[in-house]
């Protein structure tokens, strides 16, 4: 009867741990993509304000300090800009769930990719033929305009 009770109780703990193994799955999934959608929004947001303040003025190459932009938010430390003969590249790090919600944010922008050997590789993995500025590093996600 003990060895019965004690079966009992341990498929009852395994589904217990299974269950909130889940659960936290679940929330990692869902705290990624919304970090993912956050960086997204600031990388394209900078793109936008860059490229209005661009529409008047002839910046030249180099980065544009942000408080010339107006933003209504102070953007992640790790986001960069860089203007590159009269290209606009916006780049940080890859987080999980960023390419996602850029590709989601962007509407499909086929100017999405990554740095790979000082290439800018489009996400379709086909070399997209443009050095990428020295300063950003291997593996970063890059908005292009």
């Amino acid at each position: 009867m003990g060895w019965l009770l004690l079966a009992i109780c341990m498929a009852f703990l395994t589904i217990i741990g299974d269950i909130q193994l889940e659960e936290r799955q679940t929330a990692r999934t869902a705290w990624q993509q919304q970090s993912g959608q956050l960086y997204a929004t600031q990388m394209l947001m900078l793109a936008n304000r860059i490229n209005d303040y661009r529409y008047n003025r002839n910046p030249g190459d180099g980065t544009l300090a942000l408080s010339l932009l107006a933003l209504p938010f102070t953007p992640d430390p790790r986001i960069q800009h860089r203007l590159v003969q009269g290209r606009l590249w916006v780049w940080m790090p890859e987080q999980p769930g960023l390419v996602d919600a850029l590709r989601d944010r962007s509407r499909g922008s086929a100017l999405i990719g990554t740095r790979r050997n000082g290439q800018l590789v489009w996400l379709s993995g086909t070399a997209s033929g443009l050095s990428a500025p020295a300063d950003i590093p291997d593996g970063a996600v890059v908005y292009l305009n």
